[in-house]
């Protein structure tokens, strides 16, 4: 009897199992393959290439000139750009195993002898670049290896360290612990630091002519057009000896921009060292002669108004804009010194509150209400209270919450003065167990109701910041984060904790512009002022900067997310002083 196979064994519970043809997604490494990287698939291609290891053969075209469109033309090529960290000792190592090639390559080999390799090295150090001369012993035929023949690499080694927000001192303690030359001296830096500046104010000034154009079609093309004004000084305490008054655009059909702004200074190193070591006549004399890097006379508190004031008078003539609505926080000063000096020929300028600002008061408000209600008697259904604050009363969570639904009724009621006066005054209603006023938002509870005793005694506040002066000023619905946020890469690219002098101050603003403005990408342009090649790696880093960030943005802007933010935002409001100064 024939014997019967046995059957394949078969899997019941899964579907049949196919066999593995190799992986369908990865690049073509055929010579002279080509392919377009895009914003959908950056990330996609660029983790095949980490893992293919093809990442080094990738090359950009020269044909594209303008480095921030969605679409860069790459193609395979094994040609390698960019710099590494390499040991010099294994690389003269490895150059000297060979011999030369003028004597070695003709005599001996004629006449048959083994040719064994003899240089003589020597090596020429200019700040982080570095020229190593081998000079052969038969022949004094020299070999010479420039770490940077094409490009300045000290300049590119500053403006690195300049984007980072490290100053020479620590760019050469970082250098010391890579066992890497020390950078140049400081007189060359200097040299580079003028270069950087000039680079950079050409780029930024750029972008924000870019900005200024947006501005104009965002407002149907009307001269006439918002900025948000905002100040930042390097120093606290209005003790600060550098000071910058910043402009973003308010921008109705587009993101906000930085359209304009000013660096103001009231010192400078050279001639305070100057005047110390100089005659009076010495010095009248150095100081006509010398670039001052001061150009603010008065302190620190009025740097923000003079820089105000410079920024709106020359609106007209750099940009053919005039600012007539100035979005602001409650310090008036820079604002009533730019509506009275009569900018635009008796055009009045709008002032417009920072819902932010605005916000903080309510909070500002109900602390201080429950300071001097502090050794006040009440009495409510046969219980004695001291004081509004305290459990069942105001506390600093109640204030807190409180404060929030105020900021949340103005930005809900955008346009609508009406309207947004009923939900602030329902806030307070719904806390006294009214509900009249209420919306969808009510459940008709009493979980967190005050007594009859605090709701009459904040009542005058709620009635003081729901008056239609100062809600026609939060119609617009904005605030002054975007200057918040410019601020924050100036000095993250200038530390508050180092002082610094005008030049390099103003390099980190316009740094600073161009990032916000155009992102990261943006800075292929001072790279291209410089005389800089910014290769494949410093564009594959800026756009995975970029992306980072957009995908941060987005994610912090899910309503979830945003919840769980304020969640975790139950600080005593005593303690949170960031918007005190001139603020209310």
């Amino acid at each position: 009897m024939a014997s019967v196979p046995k059957k394949k064994y078969q899997r019941k519970d899964r579907p049949k199992k196919r066999k593995f043809h190799g992986n369908r997604y990865t690049l073509n490494n055929e010579p002279n393959a080509k392919f377009r990287l895009t914003e959908e698939n950056t990330d996609e291609i660029q983790s095949e290439c980490n893992e293919n290891k093809t990442a080094s053969v990738l090359k950009l075209n020269d044909s594209v000139n303008k480095i921030g469109n969605d679409k860069l033309e790459l193609e395979d090529s094994s040609e390698l750009e960019g710099y590494r960290l390499i040991d010099a000792t294994s690389l003269v190592n490895f150059i000297t195993q060979f011999p030369c090639k003028f004597c070695c390559s003709f005599s001996k080999r004629e006449r048959g002898e083994v040719c064994k390799p003899s240089y003589t090295i020597k090596e020429q150090l200019k700040g982080v670049t570095s020229i190593i001369n081998l000079t052969c012993d038969y022949c004094d035929n020299i070999i010479s290896l420039n770490s940077s023949p094409n490009e300045n690499l000290n300049m590119r080694f500053l403006f690195s360290m300049y984007a980072i927000g490290v100053n020479n001192e620590k760019s050469n303690r970082f250098l010391a612990n890579m066992n890497m030359p020390n950078f140049v001296s400081t007189n060359m830096s200097s040299k580079y630091k003028k270069n950087i500046h000039e680079a950079t104010s050409q780029v930024a000034l750029q972008s924000m002519e870019q900005a200024a154009k947006e501005l104009y079609n965002g407002n149907d093309g009307s001269k006439e057009v918002g900025v948000s004004c905002d100040g930042t000084w390097q120093r606290r305490g209005f003790v600060s000896k550098n000071g910058v008054a910043t402009t973003v655009s308010v921008n109705p059909r587009g993101p906000a921009k930085v359209v304009d702004v000013e660096v103001l200074s009231n010192y400078c190193d050279a001639c305070a060292k100057a005047k110390a070591r100089m005659e009076d006549s010495e010095f009248v004399q150095f100081k006509s002669t010398h670039n001052c890097q001061k150009n603010h006379d008065g302190t620190a508190g009025s740097m923000e108004s003079d820089g105000m004031l410079k920024i709106f008078r020359r609106s007209s003539e750099k940009y053919g804009l005039q600012y007539t609505k100035y979005l602001g926080d409650g310090d008036s000063k820079s604002f009533k010194t730019v509506a009275e000096s009569n900018v635009y020929d008796g055009k009045e300028i709008v002032k417009l509150e920072c819902c932010g600002h605005v916000q903080k008061r309510m909070g500002k408000r109900l602390m201080d209400k429950v300071n001097q209600c502090k050794g006040k008697k009440y009495e409510e259904n046969g219980k004695h209270y001291t004081g509004i604050g305290g459990a069942g009363r105001l506390t600093a969570k109640a204030i807190k919450r409180i404060q929030g639904h105020y900021g949340g009724a103005i930005r809900k009621n955008t346009g609508d003065l009406e309207g947004m006066r009923k939900s602030i005054m329902a806030i307070l209603f719904h806390r006294g167990g009214d509900h009249k006023l209420c919306g969808s938002w009510c459940k008709g509870d009493n979980k967190n109701m005050l007594p009859k005793f605090v709701i009459s005694e904040i009542e005058p506040v709620f009635r003081d910041l729901s008056n239609d002066q100062l809600l026609k000023k939060c119609l617009h619905g904005g605030t002054q984060n975007n200057n918040e946020s410019f601020h924050n890469l100036i000095w993250n690219r200038c530390p508050k904790s180092v002082f610094v002098g005008r030049e390099r101050l103003e390099i980190a603003v316009n740094d600073a512009i161009v990032v916000y403005n155009d992102g990261e990408l943006g800075r292929v342009g001072i790279f291209e002022k410089l005389g800089l090649k910014c290769g494949r790696f410093s564009i594959s880093g800026f756009r995975k900067l970029d992306s980072k960030r957009i995908k941060k943005s987005n994610y912090n802007s899910k309503m979830d997310i945003k919840i769980k933010r304020q969640q975790k935002q139950q600080v005593n409001i005593a303690s949170d002083n960031t918007y005190l100064a001139g603020g209310f």
